[in-house]
């Protein structure tokens, strides 16, 4: 497993290293062969990006059932509380996807700094057994702020392949909790005005699709 690491991380570092890098040789008329190596600048600095995703466990375990809190209130209800879910069900619950808004700064043409706010929410509530009136709202929600580190590994002029990874802290309706994400794979199509899909694990989901946009601030 580790040589399997270490040849994973040799061929990202020779990945990397070889797509930032241009290489030209020129002959003059006498016959000299001039070899200059060119590492370009990035063409532009700011990345911001709007996406949404999908289910993940993690999400999940923020929503659904808040880290066990609700599976306690349900397996243990006392007698008041059953009397009073006799009359009422519950509805069927919506989930408005991991919205995300991420901002990266870019130091190099294969790496990003910047961070990422998420938010999600599922919407619940009780209604009435007779009149189906709503009695009662039971929705939950998080929001959560990261530090992102994005690696670029596959660089061209309309096309791009990256992963990243964010560590921070998520707010829900309980307390606050420390969160993570990662994107496994990226991979964006066009230069200022781009769409990108990622396939990720974490606070996230598990699927994200968005739209993102690339510029250089005004001198």
């Amino acid at each position: 497993m580790r040589r399997f690491i270490l040849l994973f991380l040799v061929l990202l570092c020779g990945t990397v290293a070889a797509q930032n890098r241009t290489v030209t040789r020129e002959v003059d008329e006498n016959g000299v062969v001039t070899i200059t190596k060119y590492i370009p600048r990035c063409d532009t600095r700011h990345d911001l990006r709007l996406s949404i995703g999908s289910v993940s466990l993690m999400s999940m375990l923020y929503l659904d059932e808040g880290w066990g809190h609700e599976y306690t209130s349900i397996s243990a209800l006392d007698f008041r509380n059953q009397i009073k879910r006799a009359d009422s069900y519950s509805s069927a619950k919506y989930f408005t996807g991991v919205i995300s808004l991420s901002y990266g700064y870019n130091l190099r043409r294969w790496l990003q700094l910047g961070g990422t706010v998420n938010f999600a929410a599922i919407t619940d509530s009780y209604k009435d057994n007779i009149t189906n009136e709503r009695v009662e709202n039971h929705n939950k929600y998080f929001g959560s702020i990261m530090p992102t580190v994005r690696f670029i590994y596959f660089r061209r002029e309309k096309v791009q392949f990256y992963s990243s990874v964010s560590l921070g802290l998520t707010i829900t309706s309980y307390e606050p909790t420390v969160c993570y994400d990662a994107t496994l794979f990226g991979c964006s199509f066009g230069r200022n005005l781009f769409g990108f899909a990622e396939i990720g694990n974490g606070i996230g989901g598990w699927g994200r699709i968005g739209i993102g946009y690339r510029f250089n601030s005004k001198k």
